[in-house]
């Protein structure tokens, strides 16, 4: 069960053998259903995520109702609501299983504890908070700079398991644009490749 997080870990950072028992000791089991809330809009945010199977999608609803995706979070992957986490405000986004998941979390005492007693783990979590903002920011630009057909051929080629493994109305969701502009997207890219 924790295999895949021991590997998640050990490949960023380097930790004694007590010192990693100790993390993975703060870790635990949720095996979350398809479609269950994991983190809901209004509440603190007080877990964090790695998922070893199974899919996160963290969205927000609008205020006309319409569902927005922020990220998804497959395997091998950490999935928190950062700003929440880190501040201990309301969430305004939730957090859903898509699939049925096996998910291992960390209560958000348990893991500024660590940083409190584990150098390590400060460096994990630098690792951590660097890469999110990478994503975050170059998600940002994407959704900015780029048309959908770019944003659906940069999905393809940096993501392309996103593509294959979720629903067009999820992915479509993803790259902010409706489900019959993805069709027409595919439909495009498709007679385009037919006439390489």
């Amino acid at each position: 069960m924790y295999e895949q997080l021991t590997k998640y870990i050990t490949d960023r950072v380097q930790l004694s053998e007590a010192n990693l028992q100790k993390v993975l000791s703060c870790f635990n089991l949720l095996k979350a259903k398809k479609n269950e809330l994991v983190g809901r809009t209004g509440e603190p945010s007080r877990r964090m995520f790695f998922v070893n199977k199974g899919c996160l999608r963290v969205y927000f609803i609008k205020p006309d109702g319409r569902e927005a995706t922020r990220r998804f979070a497959f395997e091998n992957s950490f999935s928190t609501s950062l700003t929440s986490f880190i501040d201990g405000t309301l969430l305004k986004e939730d957090t859903q299983a898509i699939e049925q998941s096996e998910l291992l979390y960390i209560h958000r005492e348990d893991f500024y504890s660590l940083l409190d007693t584990i150098p390590g783990w400060e460096i994990f979590y630098r690792g951590f908070l660097e890469s999110a903002y990478l994503t975050n920011t170059r998600r940002l630009e994407d959704l900015i700079t780029l048309n959908p057909r770019e944003r659906y051929q940069l999905l393809l080629k940096e993501n392309p398991q996103m593509v294959l493994r979720l629903p067009n109305k999820l992915v479509a969701n993803y790259l902010n644009i409706t489900q019959e502009a993805l069709s027409r997207i595919k439909s495009g890219i498709r007679l385009f490749d037919q006439d390489q």
